[in-house]
């Protein structure tokens, strides 16, 4: 019998309904999860936009979180604008567009409101409004590991201990680092607080992070703490390092011990479970 046959390019289609049923929240096992608390599914964002936008249009999120708007909208060949109060959260953003795009890609993306001299980073440091001003620990802490430290938000026991990261020691085991910021009026009593806090966390590894510039005894008591060897790297490492904000802004010094993707995930999971015990 004589068919009529229908080609999809063809057919009109049906207007997009208002209550979608078909795309499912994102569970403990998705892939493109990030353990940020408001994520959305890529897949949901996709469809906003194509149904929104052109291809070559502007698509503005005030309130980018983990950036799943940004990725849809890269994706789909919109051009994007991302603003988040925090740091942390651009943080993640960036990380997020790396694995994604890939590091180039990174590169090319303007920035702005992150501190990219000493004048913006004492501005940052020294804000009054108290909230505002822990910024400059996060963005001290993420931008020295490449975002890939855990930012310590609610330190309960851990007073003190702005950041903690993993890295990888033999196959399975990972060694932790602890990380402390400081504003202003360091002394040595903060590296043997630092020291302290090592031995309690048993912590490999103790980094701090300083606007101002070290005094000597500070180096000594650094240099006292003595050496980290990393077989599998075949390098030794000071216990403690002291780090400058001109170091970082300046000189672009970054921590060179490498860690995986695979050890941040599993050190936000060991850090939300230690939380939850203080609790």
């Amino acid at each position: 019998m004589p068919e009529y046959k229908r080609y999809l390019d063809e057919m009109p289609g049906m207007p997009l309904q208002d209550i979608w049923t078909d795309i499912n929240p994102l569970n403990s096992q998705a892939n493109e999860r990030l353990d940020y608390p408001t994520q959305k599914p890529l897949t949901l964002l996709e469809r906003i936009i194509n149904s929104s936008t052109e291809e070559g249009d502007v698509v503005l999120d005030a309130y980018c979180g983990c950036g799943t708007t940004i990725d849809a909208a890269q994706k789909l060949k919109r051009n994007w604008i991302g603003i988040d109060i925090t740091f942390q959260s651009i943080a993640v953003v960036l990380k997020r567009l790396e694995d994604t795009y890939g590091k180039a890609f990174v590169e090319t993306i303007i920035l702005g409101g992150i501190p990219k001299d000493m004048k913006s980073v004492h501005a940052l440091a020294n804000k009054k409004d108290d909230r505002l001003r822990k910024e400059f620990e996060k963005w001290a802490v993420l931008t020295y590991t490449n975002n890939r430290a855990i930012i310590n938000e609610k330190k309960g026991a851990d007073a003190g201990i702005d950041g903690i990261a993993y890295f990888k020691v033999g196959k399975k085991d990972n060694a932790k680092i602890i990380f402390q910021v400081k504003s202003g009026g360091v002394s040595r009593k903060d590296v043997a607080a630092l020291r302290g806090d090592m031995v309690r966390t048993e912590s490999a590894l103790g980094i701090l992070l300083t606007l101002e510039p070290p005094t000597k005894p500070m180096i000594q008591e650094a240099k006292a703490a003595g050496l980290y060897h990393h077989a599998e790297m075949g390098k030794t490492y000071d216990r403690i390092t002291i780090v400058t904000a001109e170091e970082i802004v300046e000189g672009h010094k970054q921590l060179e011990i490498p860690m995986s993707l695979e050890v941040l995930k599993a050190a936000e999971r060991e850090l939300r479970d230690e939380q939850m015990e203080l609790l």
